[in-house]
């Protein structure tokens, strides 16, 4: 239960009308239901990043898709793989080792718009048979039902208007579907070998233990940014940030959010805490979202939409993916990008508890 600048309640019980301590009936006529809003269950969505943005993968109740950047697979306008292929494929390869009853293995080639349609499409589908063919070498994939197929430019992550952007579809996306999708752990693997292991790439403001706190600056006036401890709970991981400051405050519209170039086709809320990724090795775990009735990302987590009044602290719930440590390491990466500023920090050494 996520409770407006408190925090997250996990472990509520559900209890039978009859154990409720008030009549229920009574409590659902009074009640003034938005008849717009749809009921769940709604499918989780756990989206990891390389920090290089070479490779992405994101993982929901029944599928997990990869997308690996094509300028590191391939030389431009080639379809033969690049020395850095087989380290870059190896995130597939751990992927599919997780599931030994295979399932359906999907590999399509994407291109940007620079050349005709009927070129990329065909480079798009050589593409695509070259890692296919390069997997079956690399592992087993005779429990898998695979369908190889190109793309061109007709299906773009995002829109072919900067150079920036042309680099981000150029890529090859791998889809499993898995038979027995329960047989992988439940927490989520590093954006790919070269995205996981290795440094941490440099923070871009400063750094502080998450427990202590770090001072920031927002518009002009001083604040501390704070995360005590996050909370492992069945393959998520959930903290509250906490912000505060002796003097009134003017919050901007995007101080939390994410560099629009890793939102991809996400439309998250301006005020949501999206820049709050926890970093692993080289790999950007991103905050969870759900995909709603209308197949729209919505993230799960709290949101940052008032000033700050003097000695007042604000906290926003927010929820990542595992990523199976003690401790973990939130990032904020700070980039100017189209929305403006985004808040820059780094909270290291913040502890893992248990529920």
């Amino acid at each position: 239960m996520f409770l407006p600048n408190v925090g997250v309640a996990l472990g509520v019980p559900v209890v039978d009308a009859a154990s409720a301590g008030f009549d229920v009936t009574a409590a659902i006529a009074d009640a003034k239901i938005d008849e717009d809003i749809h009921s769940g269950p709604f499918e989780l969505n756990s989206l990891v990043v390389a920090a290089d943005r070479s490779s992405d993968t994101e993982k929901d109740d029944v599928s997990t898709t990869v997308n690996v950047s094509g300028d590191v697979l391939f030389a431009t306008d080639s379809a033969e793989l690049s020395g850095k292929a087989d380290e870059m494929l190896g995130l597939v390869v751990e992927q599919l080792e997780l599931y030994s009853s295979g399932g359906e293995l999907a590999i399509t080639g994407h291109t940007d718009d620079v050349a005709d349609d009927a070129y990329n499409q065909g480079l798009s589908e050589r593409r695509a048979k070259a890692v296919s063919d390069r997997l079956g070498e690399l592992t087993a994939l005779s429990g898998w039902e695979t369908t190889v197929s190109g793309k061109g430019e007709s299906e773009p992550r995002v829109a072919n208007d900067s150079d920036e952007n042309r680099q981000l579809n150029r890529r090859v996306e791998i889809v499993l579907t898995p038979t027995d999708p329960s047989e992988a752990s439940p927490t989520t693997p590093d954006a790919g070998s070269a995205g996981g292991s290795g440094d941490m790439p440099e923070p871009k403001g400063p750094v502080g233990r998450g427990p202590d706190g770090v001072e920031i600056e927002i518009d002009g006036v001083l604040a501390r940014i704070s995360l005590d401890s996050v909370t492992r709970y069945e393959g998520y991981l959930i903290g509250t940030v906490k912000i505060s400051s002796d003097q009134e405050v003017r919050v901007p519209l995007f101080l939390l959010q994410i560099p629009d170039d890793l939102l991809f086709d996400r439309m998250w809320s301006s005020y949501a805490a999206t820049g709050c990724t926890l970093l692993k090795g080289k790999s950007r775990y991103l905050v969870v979202d759900f995909t709603d009735s209308n197949e729209e990302h919505r993230v799960l987590g709290g949101l940052l939409h008032d000033n700050l009044t003097a000695n007042d602290v604000r906290s926003v719930p927010v929820v990542w993916p595992d990523t199976g440590e003690d401790t973990v390491t939130m990032d904020m990466i700070g980039e100017d990008d189209t929305f403006g500023q985004h808040l820059a920090v780094r909270l290291t050494d913040i502890p893992v508890s248990e529920v």
